[in-house]
């Protein structure tokens, strides 16, 4: 994460008596060094610390450093849309300035250890880590900023009760950094969000600065692979050659959105749109279904004379979308993401889901942006 030290933190020489002081500064220094997170400031404050002989030599070598890369390090201010000030308030406060957001904290906010170890990027499966890496490394190449950001973090992967419980001891337990990000399960834009999304966006507290959750805006994290790629892993498999033909068809009927909510591992059945009580998700499939089933002749007229499945769930077959199947994402990864350079996704990336990779990768680059390693 970005953290700038404001100059107000030594308006009061008092500062240099808090016993937290030197440690804070010593732990900062660290995350530079061991390239945790991004530490900036301004010319004054830096060499106000730089003179500081309580700081150990190596301490005094890495904020020399910052000093004079004082130039370079402010441009990484426009990059990121969320960052840490550190202050001379008392109290952690979440404010805005010229449109980012601001975590406002005490130097003491540093003083433990545990506090500059790298941001937790929590998701639902260990593949969706590698998944979200890659969007954010794309994301930054599509800026075009020409500053070089490099991205560090410790992911960790679970589902169901597991990710709920382990988020809730991070807000309450750890003093880490934490991007918790989640698949919304909604089948329509305006839909009832999964269980476990709903559970953990209900329990999060907002008095928690150190953490946030970023629910996606569509179905699932495979429905965020592009179709440029989705073509990359069908060759040779008919199953997800016949899925992919029809993706391209409902989009061609009810235009790209329709994809965000279908289900791309398992295919889309009508019972589940059927069953939904959430008059979003009906409003949603209504204005569709209709077109499309005018020209698939995919689903049971009297289902959708009745709105409601005809059949059990185990026997519908008023089918929507087709699957790609469960090792989709894992696919994606291994066949993909790990042969292709970020700038060969850049550049041959289609337009259906830039604007989701766009969302996504900013929140990422904001959690995760850090120094390279160094020497002093």
């Amino acid at each position: 994460m970005l953290i700038n030290i404001h100059q107000s933190v030594f308006d009061n020489n008092d500062i240099w008596n808090d016993p937290e002081t030197i440690p804070a500064l010593e732990n900062l220094a660290n995350a530079v060094r061991e390239g945790k997170h991004l530490v900036i400031s301004d010319r004054e404050t830096l060499k106000i610390i730089t003179q500081c002989q309580d700081l150990s030599k190596t301490t005094r070598v890495i904020y020399n450093m910052l000093y004079n890369k004082f130039s370079e390090l402010r441009s990484y201010l426009s990059v990121v849309t969320r960052y840490i000030e550190i202050t001379d308030l008392l109290e952690p406060t979440l404010s805005s300035l010229s449109g980012k957001e601001v975590i406002q904290v005490p130097l003491n906010f540093f003083e433990n250890t545990e506090s500059i170890q790298k941001t937790i990027l929590l998701c639902e499966n260990s593949n969706d880590t590698s998944f979200y890496q890659t969007i954010a490394r794309v994301y930054v190449i599509w800026k075009n900023t020409n500053i070089n950001i490099k991205l560090e973090f410790e992911p960790r992967g679970g589902g169901g009760n597991t990710i709920d419980t382990e988020y809730d001891n991070i807000q309450k337990i750890t003093k880490r950094f934490c991007l918790c990000i989640l698949d919304s399960d909604r089948i329509s834009s305006e839909g009832k969000l999964g269980s476990t999304a709903a559970r953990i966006y209900q329990n999060q507290n907002s008095q928690f600065f150190r953490t946030k959750v970023l629910i996606l805006d569509v179905h699932e994290i495979e429905n965020l692979i592009p179709n440029s790629i989705l073509l990359e892993i069908c060759s040779g498999n008919q199953q997800r050659e016949d899925a992919m033909k029809r993706i391209k068809t409902l989009q061609e009927i009810s235009g790209d959105q329709i994809k965000h909510f279908l289900d791309i591992k398992e295919g889309t059945l009508m019972y589940k749109i059927f069953n939904s009580t959430n008059p979003k998700d009906k409003l949603f499939w209504e204005s569709n279904v209709l077109a499309i089933n005018t020209i698939l002749k995919c689903i049971n007229d009297d289902c959708l004379a009745d709105w409601k499945c005809n059949k059990s769930k185990s026997n519908c077959q008023c089918r929507i979308s087709l699957g790609f199947g469960e090792s989709t994402l894992a696919n994606t990864i291994k066949y993909f993401f790990e042969k292709t350079e970020p700038h060969k996704i850049a550049r041959e990336f289609n337009n259906d889901m830039k604007p989701e990779w766009e969302k996504i990768g900013q929140v990422v680059v904001d959690f995760c942006i850090a120094h390279s390693p160094i020497r002093a």
